[in-house]
């Protein structure tokens, strides 16, 4: 079985679920119909569908067949299951529940990496943050250049559960950040918050740099009641 048609089978059946063409509790197609449209044997439909299952979208049982699980089921924490939610514009409360999950996590990981990040980590944080302000300058990949400065904080927070959680993490946070930054002066306005946690970091400020984390948090949950409409209505339209 060839792992590039796996792929794209396992991309093309997530984003079809997530985008709700079909609907939770509903039971999908037998993989003979799935395998003839996608033109692909059933035996790779057969090794997508468990790979779904694994990540928690369908179950599969001989009275029920391969049906579609609630979100809440879903493993949120997979960057691939992020990914196939965002395409068509994640619901509110998503959205919402992601900032709470920001306030419960980044503001501790900031305090930890003042207290434990290595000096080449405070570094690494210090150039991301330079990385950032020539994007807002640029206007080029200020997404993925606010996203590599929120990681690096991450993992100098030296806690082995954080550090695992790092590149779902950065997927949420980039869903996170693609909201926010669809006001054009909310990247200007945020870079100075930014540079103060770096720089509380650096000086080993930690009440400095939960404060300037927090202030973040609370402008992305603005920026986001303002736009996210407008942001979903867009998705959808295209």
């Amino acid at each position: 079985m060839s792992s590039s048609f796996h792929a794209s089978t396992v991309d093309w059946l997530g984003c079809w679920i997530a985008t709700g063409q079909v609907k939770p509790g509903e039971t999908i197609k037998v993989e003979a119909d799935l395998g003839e449209q996608l033109g692909v044997s059933r035996t790779v439909i057969r090794e997508a569908i468990k790979t779904l299952v694994a990540k928690g979208l369908l179950e599969v049982g001989p009275k029920v067949g391969t049906r579609v699980l609630p979100v809440r089921r879903w493993n949120l924490f997979d960057p691939q299951v992020v990914g196939w939610l965002s395409r068509s514009g994640l619901p509110e409360n998503f959205v919402d529940d992601l900032l709470d999950l920001r306030r419960t996590i980044e503001p501790m990981a900031v305090r930890w990496a003042c207290e434990r990040a290595t000096g080449e980590q405070v570094e690494a944080i210090l150039l991301a943050c330079n990385a950032l302000e020539r994007a807002v300058d640029s206007g080029i990949d200020y997404n993925r250049a606010d996203q590599l400065f929120h990681e690096c904080i991450l993992a100098a927070s030296h806690n082995q559960f954080i550090e695992q959680m790092v590149p779902a993490l950065g997927a949420l946070l980039a869903v996170c950040f693609e909201v926010s930054a669809a006001d054009p002066d909310e990247l200007r306005r945020t870079l100075p918050i930014h540079k103060d946690m770096a720089d509380a970091i650096a000086a080993r400020d930690a009440a400095r740099g939960v404060w300037a984390c927090m202030t973040l948090i609370d402008n992305a949950d603005l920026a986001i009641k303002r736009y996210y409409p407008q942001v979903m209505a867009d998705k959808k339209a295209s």
